[in-house]
């Protein structure tokens, strides 16, 4: 096949979801994360999972991180860069009185650049539209919950929403292509000369 023939590309993530952490310590004792992954119209995934659950977790010596290591594996093929691939975590808690809570969520852009990254999220909770839904929340420990989390990927339909924002993950990723030059995109990383003499 030759160059001008080619009329889509493949780009391939793997890492892992490493941990969150809570500034002020976790107060769970049970955490599990969930991730759903969104993509645009003219992207197809050709292998991997594209949603997925981790396992239970607790904190360790550190009081205020929790280690998960959640493994991610996914190839996509598309002939545009649109609707870029965006990871949305949801944090949950799992306790005997409270049973399953939310803690919050957090969107990441899946990175564009070849090559290994560390990317961090703020994790965001929506907050309740009344004083009597937050004076709820508060008694009760339980926050609103989004129907579905992937409108976070979507800004259009989210500007509305009333949020708090506390903790953060911590996404660990490579990202390799092929055909995306060919195509007419540069994605690799910026190369830094030193022009001491």
């Amino acid at each position: 096949m030759k160059n001008s023939e080619v009329t889509k590309f493949l780009v391939s993530f793997n890492g892992q979801i490493e941990h969150i952490i809570f500034p002020a310590g976790v107060f769970d004792n049970q955490l599990y994360i969930q991730y759903d992954i969104v993509w645009g119209p003219d992207w197809d995934p050709v292998s991997g999972m594209c949603s997925g659950t981790s396992q239970l977790a607790t904190s360790g010596s550190d009081p205020e991180k929790v280690i998960f290591n959640l493994p991610l594996d996914i190839v996509f093929g598309s002939t545009n860069v649109y609707g870029w691939p965006q990871l949305i975590v949801t944090v949950r808690a799992k306790s005997f009185f409270m049973g399953d809570t939310l803690r919050g969520y957090a969107v990441f852009l899946l990175p564009p650049i070849t090559g290994s990254h560390e990317l961090k999220s703020s994790i965001i909770r929506p907050r309740s539209s009344t004083v009597l839904g937050e004076w709820l929340s508060w008694l009760t420990g339980r926050h609103p919950e989004l129907a579905d989390p992937k409108m976070l990927a979507n800004g259009k339909d989210n500007y509305l929403l009333r949020t708090d924002s506390y903790g953060s993950v911590t996404l660990k990723m490579s990202m390799l292509s092929k055909d995306l030059r060919k195509l007419g995109y540069d994605n690799q990383p910026p190369t830094w000369k030193n022009n001491a003499a």
